[in-house]
């Protein structure tokens, strides 16, 4: 994990918490304004799943970075085919000559 993903779960994690007090605050009254105790869970979710989105696009990058490589190395094996069949056309082509001169 690097620093900018453990510095996200820290604050994601903060976020979460102080949601949570906000919300029982609330309920067990004198407490913040409905709308400041939403303010504070919704600020929750969204780090969580800006976080998530976040995560899923780096897997996803990686994800086409490791297709790229493999198509890469089918592009090189495909390539060293061709240079085995053009070898092969050639001794066929050199063993036709030897069969039409006998």
């Amino acid at each position: 994990m690097d620093n900018k993903e453990l510095i996200m779960d820290i604050i994601m994690w903060i976020l979460v918490i102080s949601a949570a007090i906000t919300i029982l605050w609330y309920a067990f009254g004198d407490s913040p304004s409905f709308e400041q105790s939403l303010i504070v869970f919704m600020l929750g979710l969204i780090f969580t799943f800006g976080k998530e989105h976040y995560t899923f696009k780096q897997n996803t990058v990686l994800s086409f970075s490791k297709v790229s490589n493999d198509i890469s190395h089918i592009r090189r094996n495909v390539n060293d085919i061709r240079e085995d069949i053009g070898d092969m056309r050639k001794d066929i082509s050199e063993i036709k000559e030897v069969i039409k001169k006998k």
